[in-house]
């Protein structure tokens, strides 16, 4: 009986179910979106009804400064909202890895329907920049708060993307 190289019989057994899980996972969602397909005028409906909602409409789009030139675009939450009212849209953040002060974060969209994905691998360093200078992060807390961040960001461009 051969084994991956490193894994006990054990550890190789449940790595097989959870990689039977995951193909099994994602070609379940690909015969569910080809059976039961995006309509995009009732989608479309969808995202301009849940834009009514005053939460909603006050958040849906970002604004900062930079070099004295206003900065704007949709928000992440407004991503999010396209996204699930869209329908066949499989998203999320994944931290992969946290070492040596950084996480190694997966950031992806993928519209199940068409087979269009984005996906961005990349890192962030547990520092916070301020006028200041810049720390260390050293709280759980903080650390999770900023991949949190990082990572939202780089989803509103993976759902945009798609």
């Amino acid at each position: 009986m051969s084994t991956a190289v490193g894994l006990a019989p054990s550890e190789n057994a449940v790595a097989n179910t959870e990689s039977q899980r995951a193909v099994a996972e994602v070609q379940g969602a690909m015969v569910i979106a080809k059976r039961f397909p995006r309509n995009q005028i009732e989608a479309m409906d969808r995202v301009l009804q849940a834009c009514t909602r005053p939460t909603l409409a006050e958040s849906a789009l970002y604004e900062y400064s930079r070099g004295g030139t206003s900065i704007t675009g949709p928000s992440i939450r407004l991503a999010e909202t396209i996204a699930q009212a869209w329908g066949n849209i499989q998203f999320g953040i994944r931290e992969l890895d946290q070492r040596n002060g950084e996480s190694t974060v997966e950031a992806f969209a993928w519209d199940v329907e068409t087979n269009t994905r984005q996906v961005k691998v990349f890192q962030v360093a547990h520092k916070r920049h301020t006028k200041n200078g810049s720390y260390a992060l050293t709280d759980p807390r903080d650390i999770y708060e900023m991949v949190a961040n990082q990572g939202a960001r780089r989803l509103r461009a993976c759902v945009l993307g798609i």
